[in-house]
């Protein structure tokens, strides 16, 4: 059997325990607007179309299309991007990427839901693009999923759990990001549930990280599944869904936060950028298979008032790549992944700073 090895480092956690515990009062934020930190929310209706080959000259990418009509390839020397007809799914610089809706094929031409078009695919062409302000990234909120009596997801052939597994992830990672010099808060630095009730425990990890001002938020897990587990492994990112439409895993299902504006919506247009980079960076130093980046309404998600995603680092169902996360070795390169993925993150916001001071000289 094999069993994972965490280390005991002394930790210094930026809120002390009687911070969440008073998240124990239901929080209000479900419902309330989206706050103005970093940009303010636009509002589109969920039925506009855009054409996708015009959309895609906005960017100075050229567009090719099938002999069938049904794929389309915009590119340029940086970027490519390819959509197809009829499914939500596409590839942006050849990593899987899910639209909210799927792209239609009318009066002989490819068209994009205008809220993919905009908070999708504009902010990895263009970083900041639109957005006023641009993110600090000085205190990072590693949130490890799970804790306590909510142990997650398991494999008991090799005796790990995903409550263990995130936490000492979080510690890694917390390692290499204090190290390059950032602040790091943890939702929970060892084995604790932050409240009674799951509800209550979700809003805790999303109130910790605003009341520490985070200009970043990373929830960590490890997946798993119950249908044909052998054939189902890799890595995928999840960002918070955008106002009016509908998470990937919806289809078309409205689970009453559809029409909301949800305070991580103030974030859409960073939350993209960051999960592409780390959807990215993941891929290329894990070597695993694309599950694709994602959209999701998850509470930590919703609740958090700074650009954030969620990352499922691997299948526990999957007893080839539990072998390999049970090792510290393998959870070591995880959070390396992870902390270069946040690394090219902040090199596009330097990026977009040194753009627009150059244009106001």
């Amino acid at each position: 059997m094999v069993r994972i090895s965490t280390a005991k480092p002394l930790l210094v956690w930026v809120l002390a325990w009687g911070t969440a515990a008073a998240c124990a009062v239901p929080l209000a934020a479900e419902t309330r607007a989206a706050p103005s930190r970093p940009g303010a929310t636009t509002h589109f209706t969920g039925a506009e179309n855009v054409s996708a080959a015009a959309f895609g000259a906005r960017f100075g990418l050229k567009a090719e299309t099938s002999e069938t009509g049904k794929i389309l390839v915009l590119k340029n020397a940086w970027h490519t991007v390819q959509l197809e007809s009829d499914t939500r799914e596409c590839t942006v610089d050849g990593q899987r990427v899910f639209l909210g809706e799927a792209v239609r094929t009318r009066r002989g031409e490819l068209q994009l839901n205008r809220i993919d078009a905009e908070r999708l695919l504009a902010p990895i062409l263009s970083p900041g693009t639109g957005e006023e302000c641009v993110p600090g990234l000085k205190i990072i909120a590693l949130d490890p999923g799970h804790g306590g009596k909510d142990a997650g997801k398991s494999n008991e052939r090799y005796g790990i759990n995903e409550k263990t597994l995130t936490l000492d992830t979080a510690l890694r990672l917390k390692k290499l990001l204090e190290a390059a010099g950032h602040q790091v808060v943890l939702t929970r630095p060892d084995d604790r549930q932050l409240a009674p009730d799951k509800v209550t425990d979700l809003q805790c990890r999303a109130e910790i990280a605003n009341r520490a001002h985070a200009d970043l938020f990373i929830s960590l897990h490890y997946n798993s599944v119950a249908v044909r587990p052998e054939t189902v492994t890799g890595v995928e990112v999840f960002t918070m869904t955008p106002q009016s439409q509908f998470s990937t895993g919806d289809n078309g299902r409205d689970d009453g936060q559809v029409k909301l504006a949800n305070p991580g919506n103030a974030s859409d247009h960073w939350n993209t950028l960051l999960g592409y980079f780390l959807h990215r960076q993941m891929l290329r130093d894990l070597q695993v298979s694309d599950r694709g980046l994602k959209r999701a309404r998850w509470a930590v998600l919703r609740l958090v008032e700074c650009p954030a995603i969620l990352i499922e680092s691997g299948y526990l169902s999957n007893d080839a790549e539990a072998r390999k996360i049970a090792t510290p070795a393998y959870r070591q390169k995880i959070a390396e992944a992870i902390a270069d993925g946040i690394a090219a993150y902040a090199n596009a916001l330097e990026g977009v700073r040194r753009q627009r001071a150059a244009v106001k000289r």
